[in-house]
């Protein structure tokens, strides 16, 4: 039997690093090699099962059907995968979840068959197997999240000041944009090749540096902690002198490769957060979360890229963590201020409506800017207080403003995604207009196309409802989405505000990209029977080529910053002086 061993493409080693049960055939299908996990589970041994073909453990279960369409398949696209019915030594039926991948020799000819399966469901499990299955991920074979938590506890009990422990945080870029553009299926073959190349990487760093023991048992620190983000932990020796920008290049090195994956090759990239115990953190829990903040950093700084957790981040940390933790209380502390921004006519330069936009008077850390703290409502859920908040505030200071004259100056309130998606809204928000007696025709709700395309149904049939009862809605930062001309067409919309971007590269006699497509969008909006909005104008030259172009509301510094309600009063009164003194020297 001997010579069944030549050229079996994993070693002993390297196949019980699997949780999962591995076995590899030649190209006929006869086993070369099973791992450990294979063997507990079929309970043959590995001298039993060389030499013979699986269909030694057959259940009985399937036809010859399905194992011709299954052979097919290997044959000609080197794959296959589903659930299968198997039968134990002592004659116990079973499920699993089979993946068998064919790999060739470099004659492009088939050369071995690797199946790797896991038990899908079992009546009667042994205490060892329910241990499994609580501690390990399906889909990968990695620790789960308690698994690694637990591990990682007992490991920072025991960690010397001889020692230095590590952890890594990973998280695939755009890995949402892979999935929409392949599939499901693609993008969990993709999360399965990854988890194999985190092992890997983690044993080939295991081999070319010096570590210290990595648990009580010597096994690998490794998980797929939720979604697309895995963890990795290493404990070195602090007299290696481990250089950890090059511990990192190593770790990227692999992970970054491209991957074929069901005939597509995909090139990925990956965001990774480091950080260290007893220096960043003082516990398990503190530790990948530091390492976590970390990679967060990098990925907001275009991802791709390593970053190591430092006082910076733990200062932005700690910053997030009050700033979370105080939300809710600070709407009832009445922390909260609207700010009003003035839209003038592109013709008349008057005020012809205003923005709405929300700032927190925080007792610690001063005046913070929404683009700070709302991401964080939108996390915690504290945007739908804080929204009604808005909403109703506003509301009240336009029926101030209409009860002192200014009758036609709607204001503009900006709407999130989870109010939208929120059952109970539309509810709330009915009874706040009823509540501050708000013409209808004052209020323009402000949505992004983001928002908008997520159910577009349910969007549709939501604006209808709304501009049936006279409230205005205006699309914003209209170009920096899909600005997909067909949902244009159906979605029932009074305005499109061009994004500040478009209006920032604008020159003077100069035609570029940016002013080609807002002439376009001043076409499209025309021909619509849409008002256009171009935010964003902070110099005489761009409003020039705005109103050239007929945009018909501008917005920006070149008005008027954001300034509090009385100031914005007195800056309505102002503009409405200087257009009846206009009217009487005509």
């Amino acid at each position: 039997m001997e010579p069944l061993h030549l050229n079996v493409p994993f070693t002993t080693d390297v196949m019980d690093m699997f949780r999962d049960a591995v076995v590899i055939t030649d190209a006929e299908g006869i086993i070369l090699k099973v791992n450990q996990t294979y063997q507990d589970i079929s309970g043959y041994s590995e001298a039993e099962l060389i030499g013979q073909r699986p269909a030694k453990v057959k259940s009985g279960r399937h036809g010859d059907a399905f194992y011709q369409a299954m052979w097919q398949d290997l044959k000609t696209i080197g794959y296959w995968e589903g659930e299968i019915w198997d039968r134990r030594k002592n004659a116990e039926v079973y499920p699993k979840w089979l993946k068998i991948q064919a790999t060739y020799d470099s004659q492009g000819n088939i050369s071995h068959y690797v199946g790797v399966f896991y038990e899908t469901k079992n009546p009667n499990p042994s205490l060892h197997e329910r241990e499994r299955l609580a501690n390990i991920d399906p889909l990968t074979g990695l620790c789960n999240r308690s698994c690694y938590r637990e591990s990682l506890t007992n490991i920072c009990h025991h960690v010397s000041s001889e020692e230095l422990f590590i952890q890594l945080y990973l998280d695939i870029d755009k890995f949402k944009d892979i999935n929409e553009k392949y599939g499901y299926v693609v993008g969990d073959d993709l999360l399965t090749m990854f988890a194999d190349r985190v092992r890997r990487a983690w044993h080939e760093i295991w081999l070319n540096h010096t570590f210290a023991t990595v648990g009580q048992d010597g096994s690998e620190l490794l998980a797929r902690f939720s979604g697309d983000e895995f963890l990795m932990g290493f404990r070195l020796l602090k007299s290696a002198a481990t250089n950890l920008d090059q511990l990192l290049h190593e770790v990227t090195q692999v992970l970054n490769m491209p991957y074929k994956v069901r005939g597509h090759v995909i090139q990925i990239c990956c965001s990774v957060g480091m950080a260290q115990l007893f220096i960043d953190a003082s516990n398990s829990d503190e530790l990948i979360a530091h390492a976590e903040a970390a990679m967060y950093v990098a990925k907001q700084a275009g991802g791709d890229r390593t970053m190591l957790f430092t006082q910076s981040i733990k200062e932005q940390l700690e910053r997030r963590k009050l700033i979370e933790q105080s939300l809710i209380a600070a709407i009832a502390a009445g922390q909260f201020e609207l700010y009003y921004q003035p839209k003038v006519g592109g013709l008349s330069r008057q005020v012809c409506g205003y923005e709405a936009l929300v700032r927190w008077n925080h007792p610690q850390l001063g005046i913070l800017s929404p683009s700070e703290f709302i991401p964080i409502a939108e996390e915690t859920g504290a945007i739908l207080p804080l929204g009604d908040w808005v909403m109703e505030h506003a509301c009240l200071h336009a029926k101030e403003l209409n009860d002192l004259g200014f009758e036609n100056i709607p204001v503009a309130i900006n709407v999130s995604a989870s109010q939208l998606s929120d059952p109970d809204w539309l509810d709330r928000l009915l009874f706040i207009l009823q509540k501050t007696k708000l013409p209808t025709h004052l209020i323009e709700l402000e949505l992004t196309e983001s928002q908008l395309l997520v159910d577009i149904d349910h969007s549709t049939d939501l604006i209808t409802y709304i501009r049936s009862l006279g409230v205005k809605v205006a699309l914003d930062d209209f170009g920096t989405g899909y600005s997909s001309l067909s949902y244009l067409r159906n979605l029932p919309l009074d305005t499109l505000k061009i994004d500040r971007s478009f209006v920032a590269h604008l020159q003077e006699n100069q035609e570029n990209y940016d002013l080609a497509i807002i002439k376009a969008v001043k076409a499209l909006s025309k021909q619509l029977g849409i008002s256009l909005v171009a935010e964003g104008v902070e110099k005489a030259m761009q409003e020039r080529i705005l109103t050239e172009i007929g945009c018909d509301q501008l917005q920006g510094y070149l008005y008027s910053k954001p300034i509090p309600a009385k100031e914005f009063l007195a800056l309505c009164l102002r503009s409405l002086t200087e257009e009846e003194e206009k009217f009487k020297s005509q």
